[in-house]
């Protein structure tokens, strides 16, 4: 299983589906995206109903580059007399992982799957 922009992501980026799994983000904002690689511009559709229309969605990534179908969605609200950055995690799956056969954390490596999607989340920390 694999998660694909065109199919999976741009509906949410686009704002024709709501945000799913969305959670607040417990960390300054700023700081919370300071790691992500893949960033697009789009339409957040609330759980609520309520679109921001200029928001900022930080796409996470595997080691190996795939999508895995979360990340942070970002926009400037008014609040406390000026616009300041606020957020919300999300997920289309919140992922759990198993361990495949063969792993060897002694080692760095981490070969698993997403026991409710199958998601490949192996990583290879070793040398």
């Amino acid at each position: 299983m694999t998660y694909e922009m065109d199919r999976d992501m741009q509906p949410i980026i686009d704002g024709k589906v709501p945000l799913p799994n969305a959670e607040p983000i417990d960390s300054d904002v700023g700081a919370a995206v300071l790691h992500y690689r893949v960033m697009r511009a789009g339409h957040a559709l609330m759980p609520n109903g309520r679109t921001e229309w200029n928001a900022r969605f930080f796409l996470d990534c595997g080691q190996g580059g795939q999508l895995e179908g979360s990340g942070i969605v970002a926009w400037s609200a008014w609040k406390d007399g000026a616009y300041r950055a606020t957020g919300l995690r999300f997920a289309i799956c919140k992922h759990e992982k198993k361990d495949d056969p063969g792993a060897d954390h002694q080692r760095g490596w981490h070969p698993g799957r997403c026991v409710k999607c199958g998601l490949d989340m192996t990583v290879d920390s070793g040398d």
